[in-house]
């Protein structure tokens, strides 16, 4: 796979009714992720704010959930070129993953479980690369069609610059 660092373009941004929280960069209260794949990689970085901590400066975990839930889709459609379900979201936390510890780095890889399924696993590091979480996620996957009638996705090639 190609090791070159390509952003990862939002094709849903400004379209419609699209307020996901997780990603779309006029959402007021997301989290404005923004991704870059990197041979079987993709990742992102994020600066916490504190009306998403839990305890007094903890990142809260329902928060650090969601981070690797995004990732994983966004893993789904720019390396396997289609749209998919969480299924399920198993997560561990190995430290408390303190909003000054920022800005923290999500790194997603995957392994594809058959057709229907992927497994991707999160990983949620610290700015100084100490592993605060790790996730498994399972998602079902649609065929491109599919993906491309219910989920509105729009091919691989609306989520990298041409050039």
């Amino acid at each position: 796979m190609d090791d070159k660092k390509r952003r990862i373009l939002n094709p849903f941004a400004g379209v419609g009714e699209y307020h996901c929280f997780g990603c779309d960069p006029h959402n007021p209260i997301g989290l404005k992720l923004q991704f870059v794949l990197r041979g079987d990689e993709v990742t992102a970085t994020w600066e916490p704010r504190p009306d998403l901590e839990g305890y007094p400066g903890v990142v809260h975990g329902g928060i650090q959930a969601t981070l690797a839930d995004e990732i994983g889709a966004w893993y789904v459609y720019a390396v396997y070129a289609t749209a998919g379900v969480t299924k399920s979201l198993e997560i561990q936390y190995k430290r408390p993953a303190l909003a000054s510890d920022g800005p923290f780095t999500i790194r997603a890889r995957g392994e594809r479980d058959g057709d229907r399924h992927a497994r991707i696993h999160v990983t949620l590091e610290s700015a100084s690369g100490e592993v605060c979480a790790q996730t498994e996620c399972v998602y079902v996957l649609f065929s491109e069609a599919v993906a491309r009638k219910r989920f509105l996705f729009p091919g691989k090639d609306a989520f990298f610059d041409p050039n």
